[in-house]
Protein backbone atom coordinates (compact mmCIF):
# COMPACT_ATOMS: atom_id res chain seq x y z
CA UNK A 1 0.00 0.00 0.00
CA UNK A 2 1.60 3.49 -0.90
CA UNK A 3 0.82 6.30 1.21
CA UNK A 4 1.87 10.01 1.58
CA UNK A 5 2.19 12.34 4.11
CA UNK A 6 1.89 16.06 4.46
CA UNK A 7 4.00 17.63 6.75
CA UNK A 8 1.04 18.82 9.68
CA UNK A 9 0.26 15.56 10.15
CA UNK A 10 3.94 14.29 10.83
CA UNK A 11 4.21 17.62 13.02
CA UNK A 12 0.97 16.75 14.91
CA UNK A 13 1.88 13.08 15.72
CA UNK A 14 5.52 14.34 16.65
CA UNK A 15 4.18 16.99 18.97
CA UNK A 16 2.48 14.34 21.13
CA UNK A 17 4.98 11.77 20.52
CA UNK A 18 2.91 9.63 18.55
CA UNK A 19 4.68 8.99 15.17
CA UNK A 20 4.39 5.36 15.34
CA UNK A 21 1.12 5.09 14.50
CA UNK A 22 1.99 5.98 11.16
CA UNK A 23 4.42 3.17 10.80
CA UNK A 24 1.94 0.43 12.85
CA UNK A 25 -1.28 1.61 10.45
CA UNK A 26 0.54 1.51 7.32
CA UNK A 27 4.05 0.22 7.57
CA UNK A 28 5.94 2.62 5.09
CA UNK A 29 5.02 6.04 4.41
CA UNK A 30 6.39 8.72 1.42
CA UNK A 31 7.42 12.16 2.28
CA UNK A 32 7.78 14.22 -1.05
CA UNK A 33 11.34 16.63 -0.58
CA UNK A 34 9.36 19.55 -0.03
CA UNK A 35 7.65 17.73 3.34
CA UNK A 36 11.26 16.89 4.56
CA UNK A 37 12.78 20.42 3.79
CA UNK A 38 9.41 21.72 5.66
CA UNK A 39 9.31 19.37 8.43
CA UNK A 40 13.29 19.13 9.51
CA UNK A 41 15.73 20.92 7.65
CA UNK A 42 13.36 23.95 8.70
CA UNK A 43 11.93 22.30 11.67
CA UNK A 44 15.35 22.67 13.87
CA UNK A 45 14.59 21.35 17.19
CA UNK A 46 11.18 20.51 17.07
CA UNK A 47 9.91 17.60 18.33
CA UNK A 48 9.85 14.32 16.25
CA UNK A 49 12.48 16.12 13.52
CA UNK A 50 15.16 13.25 14.49
CA UNK A 51 12.89 10.97 14.78
CA UNK A 52 11.38 11.60 10.88
CA UNK A 53 14.80 12.18 9.76
CA UNK A 54 16.23 8.55 11.26
CA UNK A 55 13.07 6.41 10.26
CA UNK A 56 13.52 3.73 7.84
CA UNK A 57 10.48 3.75 7.24
CA UNK A 58 9.27 7.31 6.29
CA UNK A 59 11.01 7.53 2.59
CA UNK A 60 11.77 10.45 1.18
CA UNK A 61 10.82 10.95 -2.59
CA UNK A 62 11.70 13.97 -5.21
CA UNK A 63 8.65 14.57 -7.41
CA UNK A 64 9.46 14.72 -10.56
CA UNK A 65 6.82 16.53 -12.03
CA UNK A 66 8.35 19.86 -10.91
CA UNK A 67 5.65 21.41 -13.77
CA UNK A 68 2.74 20.22 -11.81
CA UNK A 69 4.05 21.33 -8.38
CA UNK A 70 4.34 24.57 -9.73
CA UNK A 71 1.18 25.25 -11.34
CA UNK A 72 -0.73 24.07 -7.94
CA UNK A 73 2.02 26.08 -5.40
CA UNK A 74 -0.14 29.16 -5.50
CA UNK A 75 -3.13 27.03 -4.65
CA UNK A 76 -2.46 25.07 -1.84
CA UNK A 77 1.95 25.45 -1.01
CA UNK A 78 4.54 23.26 -1.58
CA UNK A 79 3.53 20.50 0.85
CA UNK A 80 0.43 19.45 -0.56
CA UNK A 81 1.15 20.63 -4.00
CA UNK A 82 4.12 17.31 -3.84
CA UNK A 83 1.89 15.43 -1.75
CA UNK A 84 -0.95 15.33 -4.55
CA UNK A 85 1.47 15.38 -7.78
CA UNK A 86 3.27 12.65 -6.06
CA UNK A 87 0.27 11.39 -5.42
CA UNK A 88 -0.21 10.81 -9.02
CA UNK A 89 3.49 9.54 -9.71
CA UNK A 90 3.16 6.91 -7.17
CA UNK A 91 -0.19 5.99 -7.90
CA UNK A 92 -1.09 6.19 -4.33
CA UNK A 93 -3.82 4.62 -2.39
CA UNK A 94 -3.43 6.91 0.65
CA UNK A 95 -3.07 10.74 0.93
CA UNK A 96 -2.66 11.85 4.79
CA UNK A 97 -3.66 15.88 4.32
CA UNK A 98 -5.31 17.99 6.79
CA UNK A 99 -5.24 21.04 4.87
CA UNK A 100 -9.00 21.15 3.74
CA UNK A 101 -8.67 22.50 0.44
CA UNK A 102 -5.83 20.08 -0.47
CA UNK A 103 -8.41 17.31 0.75
CA UNK A 104 -11.14 18.79 -1.64
CA UNK A 105 -8.58 18.68 -4.85
CA UNK A 106 -7.71 15.00 -4.01
CA UNK A 107 -11.26 13.61 -3.49
CA UNK A 108 -11.73 15.27 -6.97
CA UNK A 109 -9.03 13.66 -8.55
CA UNK A 110 -10.12 9.79 -6.65
CA UNK A 111 -7.59 9.65 -4.02
CA UNK A 112 -8.87 8.11 -0.53
CA UNK A 113 -8.03 10.49 2.26
CA UNK A 114 -7.36 10.57 5.60
CA UNK A 115 -6.24 13.30 8.30
CA UNK A 116 -4.54 13.35 11.77
CA UNK A 117 -8.14 13.27 13.31
CA UNK A 118 -9.10 9.77 11.40
CA UNK A 119 -5.80 8.42 12.02
CA UNK A 120 -6.07 8.41 15.75
CA UNK A 121 -9.87 7.12 15.52
CA UNK A 122 -8.11 4.65 13.24
CA UNK A 123 -5.60 3.90 15.85
CA UNK A 124 -7.97 3.40 18.33
CA UNK A 125 -10.25 1.00 16.28
CA UNK A 126 -7.18 -1.30 15.68
CA UNK A 127 -6.39 -0.98 19.37
CA UNK A 128 -3.11 1.08 19.11
CA UNK A 129 -4.48 3.70 21.75
CA UNK A 130 -6.96 3.55 24.05
CA UNK A 131 -8.93 6.75 23.93
CA UNK A 132 -8.48 9.83 21.28
CA UNK A 133 -9.98 12.84 24.23
CA UNK A 134 -6.69 13.38 25.76
CA UNK A 135 -4.86 13.27 22.33
CA UNK A 136 -6.65 15.75 21.39
CA UNK A 137 -6.04 17.67 24.58
CA UNK A 138 -2.85 17.14 24.26
CA UNK A 139 -2.49 18.36 20.79
CA UNK A 140 -4.80 21.62 21.63
CA UNK A 141 -2.15 22.41 24.08
CA UNK A 142 0.68 22.53 22.01
CA UNK A 143 -1.10 25.03 19.54
CA UNK A 144 -2.39 21.94 16.73
CA UNK A 145 -5.00 23.60 14.97
CA UNK A 146 -8.23 20.99 14.74
CA UNK A 147 -11.56 22.10 13.97
CA UNK A 148 -14.34 21.33 16.94
CA UNK A 149 -16.00 20.27 14.23
CA UNK A 150 -14.02 17.32 13.39
CA UNK A 151 -13.40 16.40 17.05
CA UNK A 152 -16.76 16.44 18.09
CA UNK A 153 -17.67 14.12 14.81
CA UNK A 154 -14.21 12.03 15.75
CA UNK A 155 -14.89 11.56 19.43
CA UNK A 156 -18.83 10.58 18.75
CA UNK A 157 -17.78 7.44 16.22
CA UNK A 158 -15.46 6.37 18.64
CA UNK A 159 -17.84 6.32 21.05
CA UNK A 160 -16.36 9.01 23.85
Amino acid sequence: MKTICDAAVLIGLAKIGRLDLLNKLYKNIYIPWGVYQEVVVRGGKRPGVKEIDQAEWIRKIKVKDRTAVNLLVSEFGQGESEVLVLGKELKADWLILDDARARTAAISAGYRIIGLAGILLLAKQRNLIEDIKPLFDELLDKNFRLSDKIMKTILEDAGE
